[in-house]
């Protein structure tokens, strides 16, 4: 048992009726009996137009989806003849999809030039002998970086910077994708109302749409195109959540006093954990800054006490140089912590209550203890812990500062990747006001205990350039929103228009409010007695970049966010337009604007037509640090889209 709000289940019919794109609603489904097989094919290509004149092909990606439903058990019997004990009815879920993305085939000559740093390369301008700043790509192909012989600098091409960099066999990882998305069983108990879920799945709770608060049990892949896969009935969540191996009970509770309707659910995820999944520039949709560990130009392995390391590049423009080359405890950036993927270092779990009152308000209480992953609703957390270092105490720090050499020439940069178990409580709710508005009301919450940031006040013994230390804290968040069929008849005369916002915000509790520039470029022991204060991971220095114009990214005490989206249908149904944006009125009114249209050409073929708009006040160059992406991630990516599909 699930429940659902009464619009989605209207969306829902006319998705079965042709609309949506998923396999589940194919209408030429092959039926044998309680076997089932549907799918589709799709074609998505996306054209970037970073201004009125420029368009660039970043995306072309076919997709396939296979859906297998298998009822094996009914009545109790496993193929209507052998008797199952304890089993009521049992069925078999499996969905696999298969991608292959033509853009890492023939590597475009698109080239991202500025990056969520925007111009903060210094620049000695040979022709005016002044100092300037440029973007990264500007300081790769004008100042270069050392060559490994030690005189003069190597000025990078944009083969060295484009896909091309990344080499054969990682651009044959990114076009191709075989992956096993769903493969569950259900059963129902006979006796007890209880129910289990069992297998590979995505666990979906809560009430947002798009910036998830409840909705945090599966991870995101990020690689394909962010966020972008969203709204809905074109695509949803399902497409880029990272689906794990879990467990899921729900127990039936009946009606307990005046409530209707309750059930206890919970899950158990047995060490099949991680991150969202993300990747970095030149990739057309990996986040606006090229790799901070790596990159040829001012990566945190090339360079400083990196220098002291044993082992060299091999390959690529940094060839010949010392280098660092893993992150300490054997961790990755992004990607994996200090902890083994089994039961008993990675377990996830979760539990909520569900029950409808007297008066209609439909409600849950839940509880998640997992490992916190910042990209689920966009918070700015600290995903690296340094080594601490102890400037208060000389002797003490000699010490911490010998052990640090000695990871340098063993090649180890002395920080780790960082998700800690983080506890959670959440609520959420719906009510469907039919007597006086026709409105259905949404609101989610949820406090997070333990959330980490960098603090600059923490000294790390990576100072020069400083990388800060890590500090917990405790966040609110929530979300309040509308949804509402409404007849705009100048605009349609046959069906409504559905009307939906949402409200976003968070808070930082006891956030100190520092200046953050000014604290970072004091002396470590003065660092340390001016006391908290909270860096976005967004801005940190390099050593190219240098500690006097970084840490910019503010961690504010209060962020919000809101978004507004409508759509129809015309044509009995045929032709869906979906129009939306969303804004962050704190961050210089920051804003993606977006519509779309899905036409029917028949109950097997739909196509898609689609535009975003990131629209930044600043312009392009100029950066802007803000916890939602609108600004920080999605400047200069507007685009256009075309999509085909063909349901079979």
């Amino acid at each position: 048992m699930t429940y659902r709000r009464p619009w989605l289940m209207i969306l829902t019919g006319f998705l079965a009726s042709g609309l949506g794109v998923s396999p589940r609603h194919a209408g030429a489904t092959l039926r044998f009996g309680p076997l089932q097989i549907s799918g589709n094919a799709q074609s998505q290509n996306l054209f970037r137009t970073p201004d009125a004149s420029t368009w660039e092909y970043i995306q072309n990606r076919n997709t396939a989806h296979i859906l297998l439903n298998y009822d094996w058990v009914e009545g109790g019997k496993w193929i209507t003849k052998y008797d199952i004990p304890f089993i009521e009815k049992s069925s078999l879920t499996l969905l696999w999809r298969g991608v292959y993305d033509s853009i890492y085939d023939y590597t475009p000559g698109f080239l991202q030039k500025d990056d969520v740093h925007g111009k903060n390369y210094p620049f000695l301008n040979p022709q005016t002998g002044k100092l300037q700043f440029v973007n990264y790509f500007d300081y790769a192909t004008k100042v270069g970086i050392p060559k490994a012989s030690g005189s003069g600098n190597k000025l990078l091409t944009i083969p060295q910077l484009g896909l091309q960099s990344l080499g054969t066999d990682a651009l044959n990882t990114l076009k191709f994708e075989n992956e096993l998305r769903e493969f569950y069983t259900d059963l129902k108990f006979r006796g007890i109302p209880l129910s289990v879920r069992a297998g590979r799945q995505q666990i979906v709770w809560g009430e947002t749409d798009d910036f998830r608060l409840l909705d945090r049990i599966n991870s995101l892949n990020l690689t394909w195109h962010l966020g972008q896969e969203i709204p809905p009935p074109a695509f949803g969540w399902d497409e880029i959540r990272r689906p794990f191996w879990m467990i899921k009970f729900l127990y039936d509770l009946g009606n307990v006093w005046k409530f209707s309707q309750n059930f206890l659910e919970w899950y158990w995820n047995p060490g099949d954990w991680d991150p969202a999944k993300l990747t970095f520039l030149p990739r057309p949709w990996g986040l606006p800054f090229y790799d901070p560990l790596t990159n040829p130009v001012d990566g945190a392995f090339f360079g400083g006490p990196c220098a002291q390391s044993r082992f060299k590049e091999t390959s690529g423009p940094r060839a010949g140089q010392p280098m660092c080359v893993r992150l300490l405890n054997g961790t990755r950036l992004f990607e994996q912590g200090n902890y083994s993927r089994n039961p008993m270092e990675n377990s996830q779990v979760g539990v909520r209550y569900h029950g409808i009152t007297p008066f209609g308000l439909e409600f849950t209480l839940n509880y998640f203890y997992q490992r916190f992953d910042g990209a689920n609703d966009g918070t700015d957390s600290a995903p690296l812990r340094v080594l601490l270092a102890d400037p208060l105490h000389p002797n003490r720090n000699r010490k911490i500062t010998a052990e640090a050499t000695k990871l340098f020439e063993n090649g180890t940069f002395p920080a780790e990747a960082y998700f800690p178990y983080v506890h959670t409580v959440g609520f959420s709710a719906n009510y469907s006001d039919e007597a006086y508005t026709q409105t259905v009301y949404r609101f989610e919450t949820v406090f997070d205990n333990g959330v980490p940031f960098f603090d600059v006040s923490k000294v790390g013994v990576i100072d020069t350039p400083a990388l800060p230390g890590v500090t917990k804290k405790n966040m609110w968040k929530g979300m309040l929103a509308f949804d509402r069929p409404t007849w705009i008849k100048w605009l349609n005369k046959k069906s409504t228009w559905f009307l939906t916002g949402q409200f976003f915000w968070h808070h930082l509790i006891d956030n100190p409010h520092c200046r953050a520039q000014e604290n970072a470029n004091l002396p470590p022991a003065e660092r340390v007695r001016a006391g908290e204060c909270l860096v976005g991971g967004l801005d940190l220095p390099s050593s190219v970049r240098g500690s006097t114009i970084s840490f910019r990214d503010k961690i504010r005490g209060w962020e919000s966010l809101f978004t507004l989206a409508a759509f129809s249908f015309y044509r009995g149904g045929s032709i869906a337009p979906v129009l939306g944006m969303a804004v962050d009125p704190v961050n210089q009114w920051t804003m993606e604007a977006f519509w779309s249209v899905d036409y029917v050409v028949r109950d097997d073929l739909i196509v898609n037509l689609a535009q975003r708009y990131f629209i930044t006040p600043r312009g392009h160059s100029t950066p802007i640090f803000e916890t939602w992406g609108l600004g920080s991630l999605g400047a200069g990516r507007s685009e256009t889209g075309l999509r085909l599909t063909y349901q079979f």
